[in-house]
């Protein structure tokens, strides 16, 4: 198109800082309680888990070293540059929230125990009526739920069988956004606060193409690791019997699985 390079990068950059402050309007929270139940219903659809309102993951975007004296920060256990992005998704794929600030060495857990999910989830407002699901790389309590680390019986193996399934719709979204957006799977050379502003500007996107029923939509099938740079060698956060989200998760695991027959 006979445009410089430098022209190009000031119009991605103008571009996706104005796509990118549009991010609200369309990645967010429902916002009413006939809204929620109808997430709850979908995601129960998904494996028959109940009570799920969303699930939630980190992934790694690749960046180039951003330099200076704080630079190492950025990378992460896998030895490269990145960002550490964590979605939270709905079960049709969209983004619910999306935080894309945190360097790479930045452990999922503690990006979710300083964000605003954790809190609106913990005061049990509108937002909080009803369960998130992660991996082991997060702490189980009363209103996050975890696989069991080693689990001990046959209700316990169905809850992490039931639980998997229902929370992989994350993985899946990571997967056709990054399908979407090859930027975000090969990385950007581009300075941080561009990369951070493309990335939200990418889940601005992605979900107006989902609310659109984009026929483009990439396929879901498979999952290709070279895609999906997540919980990278992610340490599971060890369980207490005795705390109050153990006896929780086991509440849900007495009540719903040991009942299941085949």
């Amino acid at each position: 198109m006979n445009i410089c390079q430098q022209s190009v990068s000031r119009i991605i950059t103008t571009v996706s800082n104005s796509i990118a402050l549009q991010m609200k309007m369309f990645v967010k929270f429902p916002s009413t309680v006939e809204d929620i139940n109808q997430v709850k219903q979908k995601f129960f659809e998904v494996a028959q888990f109940p009570g799920v309102i969303r699930c939630i993951d980190c992934t790694h975007i690749k960046i180039r070293s951003p330099g200076g004296m704080s630079s190492e920060v950025y990378r992460n256990r896998k030895g490269f540059f990145s960002i550490n992005v964590q979605a939270v998704t709905r079960p049709n794929l969209e983004f619910f929230d999306l935080v894309a600030r945190w360097p790479g060495s930045t452990h999922d857990s503690f990006i979710y125990n300083s964000s605003s999910v954790k809190q609106s989830l913990n005061i049990g407002d509108l937002q909080g009526q009803g369960m998130l699901l992660g991996d082991s790389g997060y702490a189980v309590s009363s209103v996050c739920l975890t696989p069991f680390l080693s689990p001990n019986s046959i209700g316990q193996e169905m809850y992490n069988n039931y639980h998997i399934k229902t929370w992989n719709t994350v993985e899946r979204t990571f997967g056709i956004w990054k399908r979407r957006f090859p930027c975000l799977q090969m990385g950007m050379g581009v300075k941080k606060e561009t990369v951070v502003a493309v990335i939200c500007a990418c889940a601005t996107l992605h979900n107006i193409s989902k609310m659109l029923d984009d026929v483009m939509m990439p396929s879901t099938d498979d999952t290709d690791d070279n895609i999906l740079i997540s919980n990278i060698d992610n340490v599971p956060v060890q369980e207490n019997p005795n705390s109050n989200g153990f006896l929780v998760r086991q509440s849900i695991v007495n009540r719903f699985f040991y009942c299941i027959v085949f």
